[in-house]
């Protein structure tokens, strides 16, 4: 069927029918559930445990990498961490300078402003070649080549951005994405995933008496954060993560920063990936598009709850500022977008506009348009932006067209970040409109899981709509279709 606005919809019950044997087992509503999210062991979705995680031994260069921080740690080298600004670099690199801290090494955390822009650059490595023996970087570093072979630093790269042609030769490059053999399950972890392991393979041959588990909360928060697929791997992490923010929600886990960070995210009962997404993740990221992501970095790490509650208050102040920036930049790019209508890339630039909300405004605009959007914060020389796509147009693919254009570029199929000179921007604009205007454009689907009318909504189904958490890209929380409105329930 069609909605008004054109979109198809398609009411999965009417298409899929759960086996009897699987509507025996878990009745028919969770059942029905289950087979419109694909799940081929159905026992998989409830089974969560962590001895069902793949093997770390598939990632590409883990061990490599590993031994690499390990005998820099032995050797008493100098280690600086530099993590990308936002929620997934942030918890990325608490978890490897809490276990580096640990285990005593020289090690100093790094993470940028936005004004520097995404990554490495000539400035920053000659800076950190000065100061440090070996460079680790955290959800960035993929796409660095020039400046990576450029230094004589040693560098460990941890990041999981798509891998383009071309890739550092003297880094030790740890990315899930490197291999087509590595299981699609792990290509699809976020950064902070890749220094949980990290971590676990360091602090075995170390020999730290570390529960690495007791990171997953960080996991969990980056995972979600980052809108990585909640296929069965990040639904074991992000679950157990969970469950680790509940144990300091609850006291019976001691992690002061976490905490007052729960606690000025509204959090006072149970944590749910919604809250991470809507409510923590946002928080987090909000010192790295309008001041200094350290605050977040620190909090994460601070082990008094005096100073944990200051800090918490520094990023929710920070937190209202990025949301009056961020609603000020919206609708000035919102008119201007209105000019571009009938394009199918829409390109936005302003001197004017902040860098850290170019993301949320990109996505917003991306959303509303049903296309994708570049919005640049232009500089007299160089201008920063973010592009954000809808479902079914890859925009990494489309800007790799355009890489030469570009000073630094990095991303995903639905996200990218782009450096380029500022007279460049109308070439960019063109060349990229050239493209898209080609690629066929199609709203996405609506799926909705079965008919069911509101009233039927009981404590017993909001139970069994609850055992498929974590919900997330994927694993979408469950619509319903009934005779008066469309519900969606989370």
């Amino acid at each position: 069927m069609k909605g008004v606005s054109g979109r198809e919809w398609y009411l999965l019950s009417d298409q899929i029918k759960p086996e009897e044997d699987l509507v025996r087992r878990f009745g028919y509503f969770l059942a029905q559930l289950l087979v419109n999210r694909g799940f081929e062991d159905p026992q998989s979705a409830f089974d969560l445990k962590l001895k069902y995680l793949i093997p770390y031994t598939f990632l590409p260069n883990l061990e490599e990498g590993a031994q690499r921080i390990v005998e820099a740690v032995k050797k008493r080298k100098r280690i600086l961490i530099f993590g990308d600004y936002d929620v997934d670099g942030i918890t990325g690199s608490a978890i490897l300078y809490e276990v580096l801290r640990r285990a005593g090494a020289r090690v100093v955390p790094v993470l940028p402003n936005r004004g520097t822009g995404y990554g490495l650059n000539d400035y920053l490595i000659s800076l950190f070649s000065r100061y440090a023996d070996l460079l680790i970087t955290v959800d960035n570093g993929t796409s660095a080549v020039r400046e990576i072979d450029g230094s004589g630093i040693e560098v460990v790269v941890i990041d999981h951005h798509n891998v383009p042609e071309r890739t550092p030769e003297r880094a030790v490059l740890v990315n899930p994405k490197l291999k087509e053999s590595v299981p699609k399950d792990l290509q699809e972890i976020s950064s902070s995933a890749m220094c949980f392991y990290m971590a676990l393979v360091v602090s075995r041959q170390l020999g730290l008496d570390i529960d690495v588990r007791n990171f997953l909360d960080l996991v969990a928060l980056g995972t979600v954060g980052d809108v990585m697929p909640m296929n069965r791997t990040n639904r074991i992490l992000v679950s157990k993560g969970i469950a680790v923010l509940e144990g300091v929600l609850r006291g019976t886990l001691s992690k002061p920063g976490v905490r007052a960070l729960l606690k000025i995210s509204g959090i006072r009962n149970g944590v749910s990936s919604r809250d991470i997404a809507y409510s923590i993740a946002p928080r987090l990221n909000a010192p790295g598009r309008v001041g200094n992501p350290k605050i977040s970095l620190h909090l994460l790490l601070e082990d008094r709850a005096d100073r944990a509650e200051l800090l918490a208050r520094k990023v929710e102040i920070l937190n209202s500022r990025r949301r009056a920036i961020t609603d000020l930049v919206y609708r000035e790019a919102r008119e201007r977008a209105r000019e571009q209508r009938n394009r199918s890339f829409v390109s936005l630039w302003n001197p004017g506009w902040h860098v850290g909300v170019l993301g949320i405004v990109a996505g917003r605009l991306s959303a509303q348009l049903g296309k994708p959007v570049a919005v640049f914060a232009e500089g007299k020389e160089q201008s920063v932006g973010s592009v954000r796509s809808v479902e079914g147009i890859d925009v990494y693919e489309g800007l790799r067209q355009l890489s030469h254009l570009f000073l630094k570029w990095g991303g995903h199929s639905q996200a990218a970040g782009v450096t380029l000179s500022s007279g460049l921007l109308e070439e960019f604009s063109r060349r990229a409109e050239d493209i898209f205007e080609h690629v066929p454009r199609k709203p996405p689907p609506l799926y909705v899981d079965m008919e069911f009318p509101p009233t039927a909504l009981s404590p017993q189904i909001l139970s069994q709509i609850d055992r498929l958490e974590p919900y997330g890209e994927g694993n979408p929380p469950p619509t319903f279709l009934s005779p008066e409105e469309n519900l969606q329930l989370t």
